[in-house]
């Protein structure tokens, strides 16, 4: 399965929220975490969920799993769909 982040982020840098495009060639489970510059896990967007072929779209709100404010920096934001896994970099400024 080749799996397709399709932008970056947008905006980026963002400041409270953005939003993270993608598209499926098939129908698959999908995870979709965001982590902060020492590999921790900030939070969890997606966890697992089933979602049908085409292009998808998730808002992070910059906040940590707690629904505290993220302080600013840089993050990753990791998809995994099947076996296949991609990450890009996003800017929080705060």
């Amino acid at each position: 399965m080749s799996l397709l982040l399709d932008i970056q982020n947008h905006p980026n840098p963002f400041n409270p929220s953005t939003t993270i495009s993608f598209s499926l060639p098939r129908e698959s489970e999908v995870s979709l975490y965001v982590h902060d510059s020492a590999g921790r896990i900030v939070a969890r967007i997606l966890r697992g969920e089933s979602l049908p072929v085409g292009s998808h779209e998730v808002k992070w709100d910059g906040r940590n799993e707690r629904g505290v404010a993220a302080a600013s920096g840089v993050y990753f934001c990791r998809l995994v769909a099947g076996k296949e896994t991609i990450v890009r970099k996003m800017m929080l400024a705060r």
